[in-house]
């Protein structure tokens, strides 16, 4: 994992925008910053306008997992950045449906398990 400098929890929340942003503008996605409701706008190839909640963590939990807190939040998708492996992944309002929390271990941050995510947004 890659040495970060410290950060505020601001300062980590806005990287880890930036980053997803990045990937889904690479992706093909046109994406926009919004501060309000969400975090993000992105738009799909059928021109459907998601509105995207981006969570970021820094350091794992004692057990070594990233543990991500959806909010108050009412997006649509999810966005759980791992800033020290750089990697995104997405889930849908309703997968997250009940879970307020949810925990992944470093191993279910991949770069295969980030484009099958974003590859899923086209599909929508």
């Amino acid at each position: 994992m890659a040495k970060l400098a410290k950060l505020s929890t601001t300062g980590i929340g806005r990287a880890g925008e930036f980053l997803a942003a990045s990937r889904f503008q690479m992706a093909g996605l046109e994406t926009a910053h919004v501060d309000g409701s969400c975090d993000l706008h992105v738009t799909l190839p059928s021109k459907r306008v998601l509105r995207v909640e981006v969570k970021s963590s820094i350091q794992p939990t004692l057990s070594g997992a990233f543990k991500f807190s959806r909010g108050g939040s009412s997006a649509e998708i999810f966005v759980f950045v791992c800033m020290p492996l750089s990697l995104i992944r997405i889930f849908s309002d309703y997968q997250l449906k009940g879970h307020q929390t949810t925990t992944l271990r470093p191993a279910e941050f991949t770069q295969q398990a980030e484009a099958d995510d974003i590859a899923g947004l086209f599909s929508r």
